[in-house]
């Protein structure tokens, strides 16, 4: 449903270590004795952020609110170690004794050398910078290097151009391991702290952190457009974002930046913004077959709470329209193989049509 709605997740690797061909981390640890990975991630369009996550670390665990896997149906897209919160006991009326703590549930599964994801945010949340740090990831990491468990940390930056539109650039930005402080006989609260804010300082480097909305407005814009203008694997917007961000939105080209300073930009002037629309619509239009999926996607996402949840109430409206149409699809398919067959083309037609580079959201 992430590959339907967004395409293939790009992932950005900053950490010098090789990649595979769709992009995510090559993995090369033992599997008799893995290395724990505890990997921080900024938070940015809710329930879906995961989703984003595992297209760079495939095997991550995440620690996740109780209230997203109370459905059967919440089940079908989210798995997770639960997570009781303060809100959560008062919203639903729980024993927060009734599963472990959050720290507890985080260190037993590194402790058996899996990948343990956490969002330090929190909460997502649409905006020009990330919500404060919370301080859960940093007393995990303690606890474990007091245990002498060689334990790796890992920050990752989420990018949506548009994080509400179907068919919108998603990407992920994979950083350096961070170099955790030595606690050097220092209390344990002030070692945290410490953890903590080196933490936050590798996530803000490679997260969205702009000073106003307005720049980060401004940046969004200038990112999308040198994306859309930059040719080959070397079109990824969060790296222009992150350019841009560090220049302080400097008015200088970046046309020269991209892919390390290996590609150019394309001479060929940019779509404007009525053509782009006008062939949006026309690949909307080319999956006519799939028109009830569409608008009960389209019907979820208008009763979200923010702007960072439309995506993941699409999800759920259009993944429950498609258990009841595609079945449909498939008895129709019997009695009118041939238009079955031309709508399933032309939907396929239509899907890579809003994907194309130049004119993508």
């Amino acid at each position: 449903m992430r590959t339907v709605y967004f395409g293939r997740i790009r992932v950005l690797d900053l950490s010098g270590e090789s990649t595979d061909r769709d992009g995510a981390s090559t993995d090369h640890r033992p599997q008799t004795n893995p290395r724990p990975r505890l990997i921080i991630s900024s938070h940015r369009n809710g329930a879906i952020d995961g989703h984003q996550v595992l297209a760079a670390f495939p095997r991550a665990q995440f620690l996740i609110s109780i209230q997203l896997i109370r459905s059967w149906f919440l089940r079908l897209f989210i798995a997770g170690i639960p997570v009781v919160r303060p809100k959560d006991v008062e919203r639903y009326n729980l024993d927060p004794t009734s599963v472990a703590s959050p720290v507890e549930a985080g260190t037993a599964q590194l402790r058996r050398g899996g990948d343990l994801g956490i969002f330090p945010e929190a909460s997502s949340e649409w905006g020009h910078r990330p919500q404060p740090y919370k301080s859960g990831a940093a007393r995990i990491a303690c606890t474990l290097l007091e245990e002498g468990i060689d334990l790796e940390v890992i920050p990752v930056g989420l990018f949506y151009s548009t994080p509400d539109r179907f068919r919108s650039r998603a990407e992920v930005v994979h950083g350096k391991s961070i170099t955790i402080p030595a606690r050097n006989g220092q209390d344990r609260s002030v070692w945290e702290a410490e953890v903590s804010s080196a933490m936050g300082s590798a996530l803000d480097e490679i997260s969205v952190n702009c000073p106003d909305e307005e720049t980060f407005e401004r940046i969004q814009a200038k990112a999308l457009n040198v994306a859309r203008r930059t040719p080959g694997r070397a079109a990824t917007f969060a790296k222009a974002f992150l350019d841009l961000q560090r220049q302080g939105d400097a008015e200088t080209s970046l046309d020269a930046q991209h892919a390390d300073g290996a590609e150019a930009v394309s001479d060929v002037e940019e779509l404007g913004p009525v053509a782009a629309t006008l062939l949006r619509w026309v690949g909307l239009g080319l999956m006519w077959l799939y028109t009830p999926v569409l608008a009960a996607a389209a019907l979820a996402g208008s009763r979200a709470d923010g702007r960072n949840t439309v995506t993941f109430f699409r999800l759920l409206g259009g993944f429950a329209a498609v258990m009841v149409w595609v079945p449909a699809l498939i008895v129709a398919a019997f009695f009118w193989p041939l238009v079955i067959g031309i709508g399933i083309v032309s939907a396929v037609c239509g899907w890579l049509l809003l994907g194309l580079r130049r004119f993508r959201l």
